[in-house]
């Protein structure tokens, strides 16, 4: 009974072998013969006119039909033909268009595909392709940095963006509401020493646009401080000139905030505190002082006396 077994296993194995022989052949019959069938093709726009740039909306494929063999369609299904266009060639600077004309379009097609291959039906009668003058401005940089200080320092200068501006490349019409560019948000806790830290900029969403440089650095001197107290005379401005003032008190305590650098270099001189006697209290004959100047490597600056009496001699 074995060699029966056998004989029908052979038989099987035989005839699947048969059939895929000849479903090969019939597969390798249809792919040898001619088809008429649409392909469609993506643009790749190359050279690119100098200080210019692709507008929007400009066609992304092309459709057309080709005469070729069942083995050439199946190498078109599985990598799609890519039509490349040199803008530069068909560029027009009056227009600020390159136009390929349908008789162009094929040309260029017929140089992606295979020689002997036929092409008809082009979806276009022509491709226009719209550029825009790229163009250029300086816009300033503002920072967004929160900078909390260790207890007892603090900044002795304002913050420092280094540059303080950047150009903006684009097309026009996308450059026209920009007025300024943003750092990313940074945040610095417990500074103690100087800051210098690299910031990138927020760029535009719009891909058109570009930013040099696209980072800044951003720099700031940190010190410890100290806190002090002095004496301070009182000044009086806008009196006419058939009165007399006496200031009761004729100097004035104020309290500061000072870099411990510049503890032994600070003066009731660099501070001065005017009292108005055009912004007077009439009704109360009292001033109130007004801090006009200060150094600038100090903070925090108070005026303990709040209020300022006065009597007039005429």
């Amino acid at each position: 009974m074995k060699p029966v077994k056998n004989n029908k296993t052979a038989k099987v194995k035989s005839f699947f072998f048969f059939l895929l022989i000849a479903i090969l052949f019939w597969g390798l019959t249809k792919l040898s013969r001619q088809y008429t069938a649409s392909v469609d093709s993506s643009i790749l726009y190359t050279n690119i006119p100098p200080q210019m740039m692709l507008d929007d909306g400009n066609a992304e494929s092309i459709s057309f039909d080709i005469t070729a063999n069942g083995f050439e369609f199946l190498t078109y299904k599985l990598k799609v033909p890519i039509l490349n266009i040199d803008v530069e060639s068909f560029y027009d600077e009056e227009t600020n268009k390159a136009v390929i004309s349908k008789a162009n379009v094929i040309q260029l097609v017929s140089k992606q595909l295979e020689k002997g291959v036929a092409i008809k039906n082009v979806s276009v009668n022509e491709l226009i392709v719209k550029l825009n003058p790229i163009v250029s401005k300086k816009i300033p940089v503002l920072s967004q940095i929160k900078i909390s200080y260790k207890n007892g320092f603090n900044g002795l200068d304002s913050l420092t963006v280094r540059p303080d501006s950047v150009f903006i490349s684009g097309p026009e019409y996308a450059l026209e509401e920009i007025d300024h560019i943003r750092t990313t948000p940074i945040d610095i806790k417990n500074a103690e020493r100087d800051i210098e830290v690299a910031a990138a900029l927020m760029l535009p969403t719009n891909g058109k646009i570009s930013v040099i440089p696209d980072t800044v650095t951003l720099e700031m001197k940190v010190t410890e401080f100290s806190q002090m107290q002095m004496t301070v005379p009182l000044e009086i401005i806008n009196l006419p000139s058939d009165i007399t003032i006496k200031l009761i008190p004729e100097n004035v305590q104020i309290t500061f905030s000072i870099s411990v650098n510049d503890f032994k270099e600070i003066s009731a001189t660099d501070f001065t505190i005017i009292c108005d006697y055009s912004k007077r209290n009439s009704d109360e004959n009292y001033f109130i002082p007004i801090l006009l100047k200060g150094p600038k490597n100090t903070r925090n600056i108070e005026i303990l006396d709040k209020k300022i009496d006065f009597l007039i001699f005429k």
